[in-house]
């Protein structure tokens, strides 16, 4: 007992001491402490970003209930889902800068560890309207243009890849490499199947002209103003309306 009370005085008396002991003086002042910086955002977390600021539950409702009750809407998905459509989604998807994008955009977020899904959902549409009051709240092919534009938040996801290309990390790179697909757009919809197309839209009142722009503007493939396509109306043949595989949209997805 006695050897324990020496022990138990001794460490007081140490810690005591230390206690008491300044701290060594620096003669060059005091040790600037610097920030880690934060890693770098990996394109998984980078496409993410983007994906999260769209509502998907907002826009599967919407198209749900236009293509449930909109005619016009239902001759856009059957148009957009010919045989002519397909061809022209398949060569797009086939051309060698579209397959070189793809892969490079897939190792990128393989190396990045993350995961994201680069293809579309395989979720099912159903077919019972979940909102009955909203039934027959359709206005055709316009409306539901105008409604779309008020669930998808473009301009926030224009300002949030600028801000984004302007930091020139691997999204800078992703951007770049996307918008350098412009001349393969461009060759892929004066094809014939492609003019087909456009040329069923248009004679369904489709806006063509309007729904190029929107996929131009989305992956930086905007036209001068002097070269944005004209309103004329093409020839359109009788293979548009040919049956193809379902769920093949015309705007190419990457």
């Amino acid at each position: 007992m006695k050897c324990i009370t020496v022990l138990a005085l001794l460490l007081a008396c140490t810690m005591g001491s230390m206690a008491l002991v300044p701290p060594p003086v620096n003669p060059s002042g005091p040790v600037a402490v610097i920030p880690t910086p934060p890693p770098a955002p990996t394109m998984a977390q980078d496409l993410t970003e983007i994906m999260t600021m769209v509502n998907m539950i907002q826009l599967r409702q919407l198209l749900t209930r236009y293509l449930l009750n909109d005619a016009q809407f239902q001759a856009f998905v059957r148009i957009i889902n010919s045989q002519d459509a397909y061809v022209t989604y398949m060569r797009f998807r086939s051309q060698p800068e579209v397959f070189g994008f793809i892969a490079w955009v897939r190792a990128q977020i393989m190396l990045s560890g993350g995961e994201f899904q680069l293809e579309e959902s395989e979720e099912p549409m159903t077919i019972i309207n979940q909102t009955p009051f909203w039934a027959n709240t359709v206005f055709g092919w316009q409306g539901f243009v105008n409604e779309f534009l008020l669930y998808y938040p473009e301009t926030m996801i224009r300002m949030h890849i600028t801000t984004k290309v302007a930091q020139n990390g691997i999204f800078t790179q992703f951007w770049n490499r996307l918008k350098a697909l412009k001349p393969v757009y461009e060759r892929v919809i004066a094809t014939p199947e492609a003019q087909r197309v456009a040329a069923a839209l248009q004679q369904n009142g489709i806006d063509i002209v309007q729904l190029d722009t929107f996929i131009r503007n989305q992956f930086g493939w905007q036209m001068p103003p002097t070269l944005a396509p004209s309103t004329t109306a093409v020839p359109a043949a009788s293979s548009t309306a040919a049956s193809g595989p379902v769920d093949v949209p015309l705007v190419p997805v990457v």
